[in-house]
């Protein structure tokens, strides 16, 4: 049977550099990666990683749970978020194990769930996304020696990494745009306060307008509750702000889902998107695209947050320093769901 020296021997390279290629292969050149994995197919040759693990008392495994919702979701939030932490995976070498847990269970299923997974040993280390206020799984994290950085901010005390995308800046420019248009009442249909990025986002709303030269009113500020489904809530507030007695001719909608159920809220009405309502999306999604009329939208980078955030959490594994905290812009990408009033 091959061993490592048969393989640096044919590949006429170290020891090391073998185990680099299995190991850290960003530090081997290509050209050179190649050719010992060429030798390493001939050869027949895999280490019994289960043996190399358990010797250093490393899994080369981070995990990711997210919540899933019983109702078919057509946004991409996860694949982009995917996209970026598998291929940051596959260069950095180490695996990624995916759990989920439905969006409705209890904190206490939820702390349950975790601890299974840091006592089993599975993982060197969690992504945590979509923190709220006083998180559970932070809280459990904290008190435990496992590893983690969060697509995030928290309100907690914490050493962990985060990545996080500006929802105050993209809410904000979208104000600031639709202002420039000449709209002087916006509406704003917001996601459940208990999450932190519901705050930065509403803080952007608010800020925008203040900007603008525009009185922030109440009645124009709608905000799902943890309870409620989010396209009918997005139905009904859209439809509560067309019925009020002075009602925006735009409206700014924190969430792919909600803003479906905004569209369908608006038809209900006997209104238009892009004719009679403005309409902007925080988030951007292919059905944004082949709406018609196409959807103005705040487009996160989500791909860029799934490679930041899983190169942070692999570094901190492996005792790297590294940059702590990292906040993206997300872009305004203009299309024809807005018009003057």
């Amino acid at each position: 049977m091959a061993n490592i020296e048969d393989v640096a021997k044919l590949s006429g390279v170290s020891v090391g550099t073998v185990s680099n290629v299995l190991n850290n292969p960003d530090k081997v050149k290509l050209e050179t990666r190649e050719r010992v994995l060429e030798i390493i197919k001939d050869l027949n040759f895999y280490p019994n990683l289960s043996a190399q693990n358990l010797s250093r008392l490393k899994t080369d495994t981070i995990g990711l749970i997210f919540p899933f919702s019983k109702r078919k979701r057509i946004e991409s939030y996860y694949t982009g978020l995917l996209a970026g932490i598998t291929e940051v995976c596959f260069h950095m070498n180490m695996k990624l194990m995916v759990s989920s847990y439905p969006s409705d269970v209890t904190e206490n299923e939820i702390v349950f769930n975790y601890r299974k997974i840091i006592e089993s040993k599975a993982v060197d280390g969690l992504i945590v996304t979509v923190p709220k206020y006083n998180d559970c799984r932070i809280r459990l994290l904290n008190e435990t020696d496992q590893k983690f950085a969060i697509f995030g901010r928290t309100d907690l005390t914490t050493d962990a990494p985060w990545v996080d995308i500006d929802g105050n800046y993209g809410v904000n420019e979208a104000v600031k745009y639709l202002a420039n248009l000449g709209h002087t009442r916006i509406g704003y249909i917001g996601t459940a306060s208990a999450f932190i990025f519901s705050k930065d986002r509403l803080e952007g709303y608010k800020q925008g307008l203040k900007r603008a030269g525009l009185s922030f009113n109440p009645e124009l500020v709608m905000e799902r509750t943890l309870d409620r489904e989010e396209i009918e809530t997005g139905e009904e507030y859209a439809l509560k702000l067309l019925s009020l007695d002075s009602p925006p001719k735009a409206i700014i909608v924190s969430g792919s889902q909600l803003t479906l159920g905004a569209i369908h809220g608006i038809n209900r009405f006997g209104y238009s998107v892009g004719e009679d309502i403005s309409l902007i999306c925080f988030d951007d999604d292919e059905w944004n695209v082949r709406f018609n009329p196409p959807i103005t939208s705040i487009r996160q980078p989500l791909y860029e947050v799934g490679k930041i955030v899983a190169e942070v959490l692999i570094k901190k594994i492996r005792g790297i320093d590294c940059n702590d905290h990292t906040l993206l812009k997300p872009e305004l990408i203009i299309r024809e769901s807005c018009r003057k009033p």
